[in-house]
């Protein structure tokens, strides 16, 4: 994992979650200071909105996520890509049911790391985190925006937006 020592970063804040994320950007001159000035400030934005600091994701014995396409019900030629974010493992098998696939593992992640990735990811449309009192949809066109408005310099008046699922 491009992490770390698991037992450490999940005992880590929102900051020291971040600062992992900053110190492990490329070293070329830019991409340290966009993460701090720019995605850091988003990410952190997003994932205090957020109730755990870590989440579990479902995902293949070899390191793929699970990734999973939904149709509108009113339209179902519309549909858009998910990862589901679990807060808790129960959740996670929960949702699997009884037809769980055995080649299906949950894994915890780093708030932060789960929302970098979903940045990230042009293949996915949002992250739907499932938390006991419900759920909540982020959408990646949302975080990407709100990095694209930090660099400009022309912050959001209100803090970034999510849709209930």
């Amino acid at each position: 994992m491009f992490f770390g020592d698991r037992l450490d970063i999940f005992s880590m804040d929102l900051d020291q979650q971040l600062q992992i994320l900053i110190d492990q950007a490329p070293q070329d001159g830019t991409m340290p200071q966009v993460m701090a000035q720019a995605i850091a400030p988003v990410l952190k934005a997003f994932a205090q909105k957020l109730q755990s600091l870590e989440y579990y994701v479902c995902q293949s014995l070899g390191g793929d996520w699970l990734i999973t396409t939904l149709a509108q019900q009113s339209d179902p030629q519309q549909t858009k890509t998910v990862i589901y974010g679990f807060s808790t493992l129960a959740l996670a098998q929960q949702h699997q049911g009884s037809n769980a696939d055995p080649s299906l593992i949950a894994v915890p992640l780093p708030v932060t790391h789960l929302l970098f990735q979903l940045f990230s990811m042009a293949a996915v449309d949002s992250l739907i985190i499932i938390e006991a009192q419900g759920s909540l949809e982020i959408r990646r066109q949302d975080l990407q925006q709100a990095v694209q408005q930090q660099l400009l310099g022309d912050r959001p008046r209100q803090t970034p937006g999510s849709q209930w699922a």
